[in-house]
């Protein structure tokens, strides 16, 4: 099992026959996630593809819309490849709250029961950059397009990082 400060935030990742599975513990944000897209993501879209991508929720007490568009994201690609579903286990009553208010507790695949982790797992480091605009846009465009809901809560944050994007200075004043 993966050594380190039991208390502190953090991303596990480890590979079997069964695939890839991962263990988010504490709080996780955008840096926390951001060597998970480097990883996973990016292996997912140059292949092999692994049998299955398994998530273990029970330790983590906070994900943001970052991190829920990276999961979504690394389920959508899986479909679409091999028709196989991310599997989220055991999300903790915290995790439960954020996905069902993101209108995802149908979308994804959750399960009561986890399976068993492999022996080695090894912590991502959180990544000493802040993450980019264009990350963050294509974490939440994945979730927008879960659901009306998620689409109409995160648009506007499309639009802005889209503008940064461009170039686009800020508007200083939001009826101009």
């Amino acid at each position: 099992m993966a050594v380190g400060n039991s208390n502190a935030d953090a991303l596990f990742i480890g590979t079997d026959e069964r695939g890839v599975f991962l263990r988010a513990r504490g709080h996780v944000r955008a840096s926390l996630c951001y060597p998970l897209r480097d990883g996973l993501l990016a292996g997912l879209e140059s292949g092999p593809w692994p049998a299955g991508v398994f998530i273990d929720l029970s330790e983590c007490r906070y994900m943001d819309s970052t991190f829920i568009g990276l999961l979504v994201a690394i389920d959508k690609k899986l479909r679409k490849a091999t028709g196989a579903r991310l599997r989220v286990f055991r999300p903790s009553p915290e995790c439960a709250r954020i996905l069902s208010q993101n209108g995802l507790q149908d979308y994804l695949l959750i399960e009561p029961e986890a399976e068993t982790m492999p022996d080695v797992m090894e912590e991502l480091s959180s990544s000493p950059e802040r993450p980019g605009a264009d990350f963050i846009l294509k974490a939440h465009e994945a979730l927008m397009e879960t659901s009306e809901e998620a689409r109409k809560k995160f648009m506007l944050l499309k639009e802005m990082l889209e503008k940064k994007l461009r170039g686009e200075p800020p508007k200083n004043n939001p009826g101009g």
